[in-house]
């Protein structure tokens, strides 16, 4: 299928991002090497916050326990990435312009900022070594990746691939150079390389969801909407192309996450779900956030040691 370009993007103001982006985080360039002054109105970032928890994978019921509001301040604080050593998380985190990429260090509880740019920078995903970071910049909605040390120099991640579509979400394997994104604008699901030029339509029909690797695969899995309404998690097999329906999702919010055990874990409400293939239950409540004052819970990130869980909400 041929790649297509809407140049009308690149002319995007952040503020029109911004509200996309709060649509679906609550239902679901060159840099400088200093700060830039921003005189563009303020954006309309939802008042978001992240909660850190431990997690237990051996209980079916609180499996969440000690949480804490790490963010705890006015403004968008979202999209929670564990770093491979599960020290840090990093994630998106607004001025009340534009946004950045931060790092939450757990141990010393320090937030510290990694970009300064005059433009949005989402879902910041660290790389399997933890060397480089890549994310959804708005100097062109796609797909950027700035090495670690050296964060106000970023590299266009889709450019051997010539791929101009605009990117909304995506999963990075660097092991691979497999990239899965969700079009921004064309809700479809494809299928590149960043060390190719390569395109493969996956699906029509998407929902607007983070892809992720499923644990010690080089598979692929993201959510779809199917005809007749119902919406699924399934799995894609990079090299053979290969789609496999895994589960339903729980209720309406379609954000999920992938926890080291090869477990699915998704929020509906304020009630946190587990899913594991092979398991005759099915989808198991294994926590309630209005336990812990929390609501309008959307997204959630697990450590890749599965001891911590991250939870995206507001305070009651």
């Amino acid at each position: 299928m041929k790649v297509y370009l809407i140049r009308s993007v690149i002319t995007i103001s952040t503020l029109f991002f911004s509200a996309e982006c709060m649509a679906q985080d609550q239902h679901a360039q060159k840099t400088d090497t200093k700060p830039i002054a921003i005189e563009s109105p303020p954006a309309n970032f939802p008042e978001t916050e992240i909660y850190l928890f431990d997690y237990d994978a051996t209980k079916d019921k609180n499996a969440l326990s000690n949480g804490t509001n790490v963010t705890n301040r006015p403004g968008y604080d979202n999209q929670p990435y564990f770093t491979n050593n599960s020290t840090s998380f990093l994630y998106s985190r607004d001025d009340g312009h534009q946004t950045d990429v931060y790092e939450y260090i757990l141990e010393t509880k320090e937030h510290k900022r990694l970009t300064h740019s005059e433009k949005s920078e989402f879902s910041p995903t660290p790389s399997s070594d933890n060397t480089s970071i890549s994310f959804v910049f708005e100097r062109n909605s796609s797909i950027w990746q700035v090495d670690r040390g050296n964060e106000n120099n970023p590299q266009w991640l889709l450019e051997t691939a010539e791929i101009e579509e605009p990117v909304g979400y995506f999963a990075h394997n660097d092991k691979t150079g497999d990239i899965l994104f969700w079009s921004r604008y064309g809700f479809n699901v494809s299928l590149t390389n960043a060390n190719e030029k390569s395109y493969h339509y996956v699906a029509g029909n998407a929902v607007p969801a983070t892809p992720h690797i499923i644990p010690d695969t080089n598979n692929f899995s993201f959510v779809h909407r199917q005809a007749n309404g119902s919406v699924w998690i399934k799995e894609i097999n990079p090299r053979t192309k290969a789609i496999r329906p895994l589960t339903r999702i729980v209720g309406t919010n379609a954000n999920y996450t992938w926890a080291p055990d090869a477990s699915i874990v998704q929020i509906d409400g304020t009630r946190v779900y587990r899913w594991k293939e092979g398991l005759e239950k099915g989808w198991m409540k294994i926590a309630d956030l209005a336990d812990h004052g929390i609501e309008n819970a959307n997204r959630v990130a697990i450590s890749p040691d599965g001891k911590k869980i991250a939870i995206v909400g507001s305070n009651k």
